[in-house]
């Protein structure tokens, strides 16, 4: 006797493929939320890291305004130009008249009204320490010490070993008086970017995607100075800079930083 055996029913099929869709459906959309979080985590990320580089950058520079250059004679304000977007300042922040852990000095004695400086080290190292642009308005500075005497004087020329000045010395300074170069330096936000700028070198760009600079300015008394403050009143400042992800998210870091060698 023939058995038949009896196979699925049309209505039957179909509620199979529905609980099938739906399981695929569910299964689809806890992916899709997770490549949207995994997705909104990174771009908070690259925001958070690029903030963070950003303010590190500024932070280790501007804590050196002034640096050999505040109470030397012939200079003036450390800080030329602030507002809530720019800061321009006086410093040396390269570091680049020490060579080998050794520090640059007078290799022959100056005399008072004296216009040229001879460095030690060679002609690289010294064009390399003190710079010279188009516009002589932004060209490096040296500063001179000897004892409780010390100036700074802006550069005109450097030729091989010898600085050519823009002014003559007020002083004597005999040999291996200490020497190093100062630099124009301008933080500045504008078109998305955050850019570093020295003397005349142009602007370099340290991070995209910022979407806001915001620099306020503060006392010896942490009194908020304004939108125009008198640079000679800055002691503290403190920075807020918006960074933007990949798909939008953004990112806002603070922090304050007391310049060493403001007084």
């Amino acid at each position: 006797m023939r058995r038949y055996t009896k196979g699925y029913t049309l209505v039957e099929l179909l509620i199979v493929m529905a609980i099938v869709g739906m399981v695929a459906a569910a299964i689809l959309g806890v992916y899709q939320v997770s490549q949207d979080i995994y997705t909104r985590t990174t771009a908070l990320e690259d925001a958070q890291l690029g903030a963070r580089a950003g303010l590190d950058r500024m932070a280790s520079e501007l804590r050196l305004i002034g640096a050999y250059w505040s109470g030397a004679t012939g200079a003036g304000p450390a800080i030329t130009a602030a507002t809530a977007t720019t800061i321009t300042f006086m410093a040396d922040v390269n570091g680049d008249t020490v060579v080998n852990n050794a520090e640059t000095a007078v290799a022959a004695g100056t005399t008072a009204s004296g216009t040229t400086v001879q460095v030690s080290g060679t002609a690289s190292q010294a064009a390399n320490a003190f710079v010279v642009y188009q516009s002589p308005a932004l060209n490096d500075y040296v500063y001179i010490a000897n004892g409780g005497r010390r100036e700074v004087k802006q550069i005109s020329a450097v030729a091989g070993t010898t600085l050519t000045l823009a002014a003559a010395l007020t002083t004597t300074y005999p040999a291996g008086s200490l020497v190093r170069s100062v630099e124009t330096v301008t933080y500045n936000f504008a078109a998305n970017s955050l850019t570093r700028s020295v003397g005349g070198s142009g602007n370099d760009t340290i991070i995209d995607n910022v979407t806001g600079l915001t620099l306020t300015y503060l006392d010896a008394n942490g009194t908020n100075l304004g939108t125009a403050p008198p640079p000679a009143s800055i002691r503290e400042i403190q920075m807020s800079l918006t960074t933007q992800g990949t798909d939008g998210s953004r990112r806002t870091m603070t922090t304050r930083v007391r310049p060493r060698n403001l007084s």
